[in-house]
């Protein structure tokens, strides 16, 4: 039986490519049954997996090129999307209560 690895996305990034054996086995898998686990409400997916709830959405918004091309280069080094690493700062600053510095 095969076991779980926890790994970090470097460990992810440095994978050896898959074997033809290793692609036809993925191919051929089966689901686990589930007929014996009972169905979950939403709140109880939520305590499970907060990111169930939907908690995001979509805006436009105008942004300096310096800003983007800053949070493109970070995503560059980083392996995760600028819009996503610019949601995750902004999500800090909400929680730190930073207040912009006008100048």
């Amino acid at each position: 039986m095969n076991t779980m690895t926890t790994m970090t996305l470097d460990d992810l990034k440095n994978l050896p490519p898959l074997t033809e054996a290793e692609k036809t086995a993925i191919k051929n898998a089966r689901a686990t049954p589930t007929d014996d686990c009972p169905a979950m409400t939403k709140e109880e997916l939520k305590e499970f997996r907060p990111w169930y709830a939907k908690t995001k959405k979509p805006v436009t918004i105008n942004l300096d090129t310096g800003a983007i091309a800053y949070f493109k280069e970070l995503a560059e080094e980083t392996g995760i999307a600028y819009q996503n690493l610019m949601n995750l700062y902004l999500v800090q600053c909400a929680q730190e209560k930073k207040r912009p510095v006008f100048s």
